[in-house]
C-alpha cells in the first residue's frame, strides 16, 4: 500500500534528478560564459572570472547536494517510523488483517489477531485459502462482488462471513471488508481483506433490541405510545404502542398518520399553538387534548415532548410519548361525580377512621344535624347519642359490623340544638387490601316525616279525616270483632245505620265548607248520644253507623235511635247567625235476631233505612227479609237497565196532545217504554224510581232527548205535519246534568228545529232548587225550546215562581181530571188552573183524559189542548206515523 506524505510527494527517480543537475549545469555555463564577456573585455579577468565562476558552481551545487542528502536522509527516517507504526497497527489492530492472491486467493500475509481468530500459527495461515477459512453465506454472491471490485465497478464490498476456527470452537461472526491494490513495483495486484470482529456488534445489538423491548414494554404497559417527528426530512415516526392506542386494527402502521389532524376541532388551536410554543421556547410539551381513533370515536390523551436541537442549534426533532387518558378521565369522572352526589345528597355523610375519628362531613349532614365540618373534625359520633338506645343496642350494632361489614337500621340521634329525631342508617366498614378496617362510612336520612306520615297514614288507614270517625273498613274490622265477642258472651247487640236526610242540599245552598262544619257537628252530637262501650263509624259521604253493644231487646235499640234523631237534629248554628238543620232516617238491624255476621248487619241496617225513609224524615226502622228481597231485587234491575241501555231494548212511545178547539194533533209526549226479551214490557214505574236512585237516569235520559229528536226530524223529512215533541225530564236529571248542553247537541246532530222540542219538568225539580233552575230554563229558552211544567197542581211551589221562571205550559195533573165531573173540588182546581195559566200568557194542557165528559169540560173552560185514552194511548212510532199521515190528508 502507498502512504501519502509531504517526503513522498518530494521523492522522483534518478535520472529525472540527472537530466535537472544537467539542464541548471548548462544554463549556468551558458549565462555565466554570456555575461562575463559581456561585461570583462580584459582576457585575464575573463580567465579570473571563469576561474570563480567554476569554483562558485561547485561550492553552490556542493551546498545543494548536502542539502538533498540530508532532507533524504529525514524523509527514510521518517519512512522507516511510519512503517514500523503501520506495522504495529497492522499487528496488534483488533481488526483482522490480510493480503490475499488474486486468483488462488491464497493469503501471503497477515496480521497477529486474524492467526488468532483462525487459532493456527502464522506459517499455517500464510498457506491457507482465505475463503475456505473465511466463508461468506452466499459463494455466488461473493464471487460476483469479487468480479465488480476487479473491473472497477466498485471500490469496495462489505459482507458478513463466519471465520473458521482450526480448534473446532464455534465460528466467529465477522464483517469482511474488501478493497483492491494494484500492482507497483516488485509488489503483484492482491486484495486487502479487513475483518471486523462481529460478536460485539451482535451484543451490542441484542442489547440494544432488549433495550428497545424494555421500553417497548415499559411504554406499553404503562399505556403509552411513542412519537418521533423528524423536522428536517418532515417525516414522522410512531411505536406501535401509539397506534394500538389509536385502535388501529391492522397489521403494519398506516401510511399518513397524523397526530394533528386527528385532533377534535375543539383542540385543534390550541394543540397547535402548544406545539410552536414548545419548539420556539424549548418548553416541555405537555397538553390533555382529544384524538380521533380509527374507530371514529374522540377519546382523551395525554401529549408530553421536547424539541431535540443539531449542533448548529436549530430545532431538528420532536418527539414525546402519548398516553390514553380515557380510563383515567372516566374514573377522575366517576370520582366527580360521585364527590358531587355525596355533596349535593339529601343523605347525610359522615366518614371516620379505623378509630371512629370524623374526618369529613357532608352538606346534608350540617344541614340535618348542625354541626360543621370544623366543629367535628376529630371527635367521634358519640357527640349525636340522643339517650334512647342503650349498651345492647351498640353492641349488637358493631358485632354485626365486624362481622358483615354494614349494619342498616332505625336510629335516634340529637341534633346541635339539642332536638332527638329518627333517621335510618347505613354505616359501612372500608377495609384495605389486607382485609383491615381502615375508615368507616355512615349515611343516614331523616325520617322524622316519614314516621310522621306514616302515622297519619295509618291513622287514615282507620279513621275518617274529615269527622275522626272509624272509616268504613276499620268499623267492619271493630263489628267483626264485637260479633265474635257477643258469640262468645251470647250478647244481643244492633247495628243502626244513620242516613242524613237532605244532606245535599246543605252543600249544594251554603258550599262544601259549611257542609264539613255540619257534618262535624253531627259527629259531635252522634258521639254525646252514645253510651260507653258503643261503637260509631263513617260509612259514606252521609252515613254514619252505630254498634249498640249489651242491649236487652229490641226496644234498647229503639231507645238509641230515637236518641240518636233527637242528638242530630239539634241545629248547628254558624258564626253568622245562620242556622242549619240536618235530619236523620235510622236503620236497625239486630243481633243475632236479623244477622249473625259483621257483613250481614250492615246490609240489614241499609236495606232498613230505605223503609225509614218511606215513613218520612226523621223516623227509624228495623230490618226485616222484605227489606232485603226488595233491595237485591233493585239491584238486579239496575244492572239489567244498564244492559237495556247498551243493547237498545228502550223504545219510545208517543201520545198524542190534541187542540181542543180544532181536534187536530198538535203534538205528542215521549214517554220511554222497556221491552225485555225475556220479561216482556217493564213499568216505568218500576225502572224509572232505579235509574233515579242508580244514577242511570242521566244516560238514560240523554237517550231519550236524542232518540226523540232524530224521530222528530224523520216525519219532518217525510213531509208529515209539524209537531211539539215533549220529552220529560227527571229532577235527578235535570240537576245532575247538562240538559241545555245535552239538548243543543242532539238538535245539532239531528237537524230537528229547537221551536218543536218541549221540554216537561215537575214543580219538584224547579222548587228543589230555584235560582239554579231558573239559569238552566233560560240557556234552554236561548236555545228555542219550549217549557212545561207537568203535574202542575201536586208540589208546594210558590205561584210566584210562575213569573219569574220562562214557562211556556202548565199541564194539569191527570189527578185534577179523573173524577170531573163527579167532583167538584177537581173541576174548581182545574178550572183555576186554566185561568191562571191564561192569565200569565201560558198555554194550558190537561192530562188523562178519557171521557167526553171531560173534554166538555175543558173546551167549556177554555183549556188549550189535552191528552189522554180518550184520543189515544201512547203508540209506537210506526203507529204514531200513521196518525200524523192521517192528519196530513185532513183539510186544514
Amino acid at each position: 500500500m502507498e502512504i501519502n506524505t509531504p517526503e513522498h510527494r518530494l521523492r522522483m527517480e534518478p535520472w529525472w534528478g540527472m537530466l535537472l543537475y544537467l539542464a541548471v549545469g548548462a544554463v549556468w555555463v551558458a549565462l555565466s560564459d554570456a555575461l562575463l564577456a559581456a561585461l570583462i573585455t580584459d582576457p585575464l579577468w575573463l580567465a579570473r572570472g571563469q576561474t570563480i565562476k567554476g569554483w562558485l558552481y561547485v561550492l553552490l551545487t556542493g551546498v545543494l547536494a548536502w542539502w538533498l542528502l540530508r532532507r533524504m536522509r529525514t524523509a527514510e527516517a521518517a519512512r522507516w517510523a511510519l512503517s514500523q507504526e503501520l506495522a504495529q497497527i497492522a499487528s496488534h489492530a483488533p481488526a483482522g488483517i490480510a493480503r490475499v492472491e488474486l486468483g488462488t486467493l491464497r493469503i501471503f500475509w497477515a496480521n497477529e489477531r486474524l492467526c488468532q481468530w483462525l487459532a493456527m500459527p502464522p506459517e499455517a495461515v500464510l498457506q491457507a485459502n482465505f475463503r475456505e477459512w473465511v466463508v461468506p453465506d452466499d459463494q455466488a454472491r461473493a464471487q460476483q462482488q469479487l468480479e465488480q471490485l476487479l473491473d472497477g465497478r466498485i471500490n469496495y464490498y462489505q459482507a458478513e462471513r463466519l471465520c473458521l476456527r482450526a480448534d473446532g470452537r464455534p465460528p466467529l461472526p465477522v464483517l469482511c471488508n474488501v478493497s483492491h491494490v494494484p500492482a507497483s513495483g516488485s509488489t503483484p495486484a492482491h486484495l486487502v481483506c479487513l475483518l471486523l470482529d462481529m460478536g460485539e456488534i451482535g451484543a451490542t445489538r441484542a442489547a440494544l433490541v432488549r433495550s428497545e423491548n424494555s421500553l417497548r414494554l415499559a411504554l406499553d404497559g404503562s399505556g403509552s405510545g411513542m412519537w418521533d417527528w423528524d423536522l428536517v426530512q418532515r417525516r414522522s415516526a410512531y411505536s406501535q404502542g401509539l397506534v394500538r392506542l389509536l385502535r388501529f386494527k391492522g397489521g403494519e402502521l398506516p401510511h399518513g398518520l397524523h397526530l394533528l389532524r386527528r385532533l377534535h376541532p375543539d383542540d385543534r388551536q390550541r394543540v397547535r399553538r402548544a406545539v410552536e410554543r414548545s419548539l420556539a421556547t424549548g418548553q416541555p410539551f405537555d397538553e390533555t387534548a382529544r384524538l380521533q381513533c380509527f374507530d371514529g370515536e374522540y377519546c382523551w390523551f395525554q401529549a408530553r415532548g421536547q424539541r431535540h436541537l443539531n449542533t448548529q442549534g436549530e430545532p431538528e426533532r420532536f418527539s414525546g410519548i402519548l398516553t390514553d387518558l380515557t380510563d383515567r378521565r372516566a374514573a377522575e369522572e366517576r370520582q366527580r361525580l360521585a364527590a358531587t352526589v355525596v355533596d349535593n345528597t339529601t343523605e347525610g355523610v359522615v366518614v371516620t377512621d379505623a378509630e371512629n375519628r370524623i374526618l369529613s362531613v357532608n352538606a346534608a349532614f350540617t344541614r340535618l344535624l348542625g354541626y360543621t365540618e370544623e366543629e367535628l373534625r376529630g371527635l367521634t359520633p358519640r357527640v349525636f347519642k340522643s339517650g334512647r338506645h342503650d349498651k345492647a343496642f351498640y353492641q349488637a350494632m358493631w358485632e354485626c359490623i365486624q362481622r358483615t361489614g354494614h349494619w342498616q337500621g332505625e336510629i335516634w340521634n340529637r341534633r346541635k340544638n339539642g332536638e332527638v329525631f329518627p333517621e335510618h342508617m347505613s354505616l359501612s366498614a372500608v377495609r384495605d387490601p389486607k382485609g383491615d378496617i381502615t375508615h368507616y362510612v355512615c349515611m343516614f336520612t331523616d325520617i322524622s316525616e316519614e314516621k310522621a306520615q306514616r302515622q297519619r297514614l295509618e291513622y287514615l288507614a282507620h279513621y275518617d279525616p274529615l269527622t275522626g270517625l272509624s272509616n268504613r273498613l276499620w268499623f267492619g274490622q271493630q263489628l267483626g270483632a264485637s260479633v265474635e265477642q257477643a258469640q262468645a258472651g251470647g250478647e244481643t247487640m244492633a247495628v243502626l245505620l244513620l242516613n242524613l236526610d237532605r244532606f245535599k242540599d246543605v252543600n249544594d245552598s251554603y258550599g262544601h265548607a259549611v257542609g264539613d262544619e255540619v257534618l262535624k257537628h253531627i259527629t259531635r252530637q252522634v258521639r254525646s248520644a252514645l253510651r260507653p262501650g258503643d261503637l260509631v263509624g263513617r260509612m259514606a259521604g252521609d252515613e254514619i253507623a252505630v254498634v249498640a253493644r249489651n242491649l236487652r231487646h229490641s226496644d234498647g235499640a229503639a231507645a238509641v235511635a230515637r236518641s240518636l234523631i233527637a242528638a242530630v237534629g239539634q241545629p248547628w248554628t254558624s258564626p253568622d247567625g245562620i242556622e242549619v238543620v240536618a235530619g236523620v232516617s235510622v236503620g236497625i238491624c239486630m243481633y243475632p235476631e236479623h244477622a249473625d255476621s259483621a257483613q250481614g248487619l250492615l246490609q240489614g241496617a241499609h236495606a232498613a233505612v230505605y223503609g225509614a225513609k218511606a215513613r218520612g224524615r226523621g223516623a227509624w226502622c228495623f230490618f226485616n227479609e222484605d227489606m232485603t228481597q226488595a233491595a237485591r231485587e233493585r239491584l238486579e234491575l239496575e244492572a239489567r237497565l244498564r244492559v237495556a241501555l247498551a243493547q237498545g231494548h228502550l223504545q219510545l212511545y208517543y201520545q198524542p196532545q190534541v187542540d181542543i178547539a180544532t181536534g187536530r194533533l198538535v203534538g205528542a209526549e215521549a214517554l220511554v217504554r222497556w221491552i225485555d226479551p225475556e220479561e216482556g214490557v217493564i213499568s216505568p214505574g218500576r225502572f224509572i224510581p232505579v235509574a233515579e236512585s242508580s244514577g242511570v237516569i242521566g244516560q238514560l235520559g240523554q237517550w231519550v232527548i236524542r232518540e226523540a229528536c232524530q224521530q222528530g226530524q224523520r216525519w219532518r223529512d217525510a213531509d208529515l205535519p209539524e209537531i211539539t215533541l215533549a220529552v220529560n225530564i227527571s229532577p235527578r236529571q235535570f240537576h245532575l246534568t247538562d240538559v241545555a248542553g245535552c239538548a243543543a247537541q242532539a238538535l245539532a246532530d239531528s237537524g230537528f228545529p229547537p221551536r218543536c222540542l218541549e221540554f216537561e219538568l215537575t214543580e219538584t225539580a224547579l222548587a228543589e232548587r230555584p235560582e239554579e233552575a231558573r239559569q238552566v230554563l233560560l240557556r234552554l229558552q236561548q236555545l228555542g225550546l219550549r217549557t212545561a211544567v207537568d203535574d202542575f197542581g201536586t208540589g208546594y211551589s210558590s205561584l210566584s215562581y210562575l213569573k219569574r221562571y220562562p214557562i211556556d205550559v202548565l199541564k194539569i195533573d191527570q189527578g185534577f181530571i179523573r173524577d170531573i165531573p163527579h167532583n167538584a173540588d177537581d173541576m174548581a182546581i182545574s178550572a183555576a188552573i186554566i185561568a191562571m195559566g191564561h192569565s200569565l200568557g201560558l198555554q194550558v194542557l190537561a192530562e188523562g183524559v178519557e171521557t167526553a165528559e171531560q173534554l166538555a169540560f175543558l173546551r167549556e173552560r177554555g183549556c188549550d189542548a189535552y191528552q189522554g185514552y180518550l184520543y189515544s194511548r201512547p203508540l209506537p212510532a210506526p203507529e204514531f206515523t200513521a196518525l200524523l199521515q192521517q192528519q196530513a190528508q185532513m183539510p186544514a
